[in-house]
């Protein structure tokens, strides 16, 4: 039924339309007419009420991902909610991950060996999802852009030793090929990237620049391998060890970069006192020198080429907002030590902290002053 207004409206209408359709038209002419019709919208992803993040990268204040132990999860608000974004069907273990923004990620499912799996693609923020076999079951994994991305996959370790294969795509995951294997027992095996150090990972700067940090038992020494011919080959990067941990072993997290230019290295120092320091770079990795070190370990995080953090759980957390040249303390108002998994912040002020328990729950914690005030999200 159309009511009084509706008619008001509806009947000038009419009129206007009559007297266009009164007017000449030359012959052949096709006016057209415009329909809009409504495309089908997509069911929205479930939520999930208590999901247990044991992965987390948040991409700014609002935007992240997570992995908990069966399922990939998506947050818009900053953690306190929580989506379910698993690709259908979703099996086996999810060994690695990598997401580029809120739209586009990859996870790895491992197969029987390391150099099985599956790879899957969302560029959708995980409504839907490719896969693809792939040569690897999990490893650490990096991509530049859409297209080029690196894999670092273990492939045995044991003694201060692993063996590694890197590879390399250039159309979104969907193709890999091997550049290196340092594995002797292989034909083609390269010592360029050594057999000898626990590896921390992969990350990559463009399609030819990629770095390999970790650690091994060597006193003044850091593990850190740089490519520039795209994985074909690797040089050790010789870095200083800051004054007051002369002999220490370390273990360097892997570098952080900011643009083409501007890259940060946090490296844990163990010498009479553990403590942490954080190599800068403003040409694009080429070189690193160290900052500040500061007398605590823990979890290092960057949030930007001027933001550092180091929080072991307890009190106090050391910051630096003048790209480590300076340090100044703050009390977080929560114990978590012993409990923390990871840490990382995306400014100044907004970090989150993942925690574990003994009985193997995992929680999470948010803070938006600066680490001084921590809140649960995830009990």
């Amino acid at each position: 039924m159309v009511n009084k207004m509706n008619r008001k409206l509806i009947f000038p209408f009419l009129g206007l339309v009559l007297v266009l359709l009164a007017c000449k038209i030359p012959a052949g002419t096709v006016t057209p007419v415009v329909v809009a019709i409504p495309t089908p919208s997509t069911p929205p992803l479930p939520v999930v009420s208590s999901p247990e993040i044991v992965t987390l990268d948040m991409l700014d204040v609002n935007h992240g991902w997570g992995i908990s132990e069966m399922a990939v999860l998506r947050t818009t608000d900053g953690g306190a909610t929580w989506v379910n974004a698993s690709p259908a069907g979703l099996g086996g273990t999810l060994a690695s991950s990598f997401f580029l923004d809120a739209a586009t990620g990859w996870v790895a499912v491992s197969g029987t060996d390391p150099t099985s799996g599956t790879l899957y693609h969302t560029t959708d923020g995980g409504v839907t999802w490719t896969s693809t076999t792939v040569p690897f079951g999990g490893g650490s994994i990096k991509f530049v852009d859409s297209q080029h991305g690196w894999e670092l996959v273990g492939l045995s370790a044991g003694m201060s030793h692993e063996a590694v294969a890197v590879f390399r795509t250039s159309d979104g995951g969907a193709t890999w090929s091997q550049v290196l294997i340092d594995d002797p027992t292989f034909a083609g095996s390269s010592d360029s990237l050594p057999l000898v150090g626990d590896k921390n990972g992969i990350t990559a700067l463009d399609n030819t620049h990629a770095w390999v940090t970790g650690s091994q038992p060597s006193s003044d020494f850091i593990y850190i391998y740089t490519t520039g011919d795209g994985g074909t080959t690797w040089a050790h990067q010789d870095l200083t060890i800051p004054a007051g941990y002369s002999g220490a072993m370390t273990s360097a997290d892997l570098p952080v970069f900011f643009g083409t230019r501007d890259g940060v290295l946090p490296v844990l120092l163990f010498a009479n006192n553990t403590g942490s320091d954080f190599y800068v770079s403003h040409d694009g990795g080429q070189t690193w020198t160290a900052t500040a070190p500061v007398a605590q370990g823990g979890f290092l995080a960057v949030a930007s080429a001027a933001d550092f953090f180091v929080w072991d759980g307890n009190a106090p957390m050391n910051v630096s907002h003048d790209a480590g040249v300076s340090w100044s303390t703050v009390t977080p108002n929560v114990n978590l030590d012993g409990n923390m998994v990871s840490m990382e912040f995306v400014n100044s002020a907004t970090g989150w902290a993942v925690t574990t328990d003994a009985s193997s729950h995992y929680s999470l914690y948010k803070t938006i002053d600066g680490g001084s005030t921590w809140n649960i999200l995830v009990p």
